[in-house]
């Protein structure tokens, strides 16, 4: 049996959807930058195992800086925060089987968000995640997983990743 066909099969399984996702809590709920073109927002969940995550989401449009820059875009960081020390931390790995329950609640929030910034009524077509890397600048394990769940629940018309960023276009 090869490899990579399992390996490819077993990506494609990912992301079905049957995790049930955390409850989660917004930290204030959408803010708006100083300007009326961008917002965001800092949602945060618990898992059984008392490992609490934070996701990070950004909205930029119209005549926006970051807008200009790459178009009208949202971004996506999820990590770790170190209840004891007060920090982030995106790179490190948590391998306790609750993969699928903290994907399915990040998608949950992703979509959320895009409802709540009416991402069609403000012509935000893309979606950009820069996924870490565990082991080295080739270690696309995250960016394939991404891709995966990002491909199954959100509405997109294409995917890329160019080695440090997934981008995909939004229908």
């Amino acid at each position: 049996m090869k490899l990579l066909p399992l390996i490819k099969e077993i990506i494609s399984e990912v992301g079905e959807g049957t995790a049930k996702p955390y409850n989660y809590t917004s930290e204030r709920g959408i803010q708006r930058g100083q300007q009326d073109n961008a917002a965001y927002d800092t949602a945060s969940f618990t898992t059984e195992d008392g490992d609490r995550y934070e996701v990070q989401l950004n909205a930029y449009w119209d005549d926006n800086y970051w807008a200009k820059e790459v178009g009208n875009h949202f971004t996506i960081d999820f990590y770790l925060k170190d209840g004891s020390m007060g920090f982030a931390d995106a790179d490190t790995v948590v391998n306790k089987g609750r993969l699928f329950r903290v994907m399915a609640t990040i998608v949950q929030i992703a979509k959320e968000f895009m409802d709540l910034v009416d991402y069609k009524e403000n012509y935000i077509d893309q979606l950009i995640v820069s996924p870490s890397k565990t082991d080295g600048a080739f270690d696309d394990r995250r960016a394939n997983l991404y891709m995966a769940y990002i491909k199954k629940h959100l509405p997109i018309k294409s995917i890329n990743y160019d080695g440090d960023e997934i981008i995909a276009i939004l229908k």
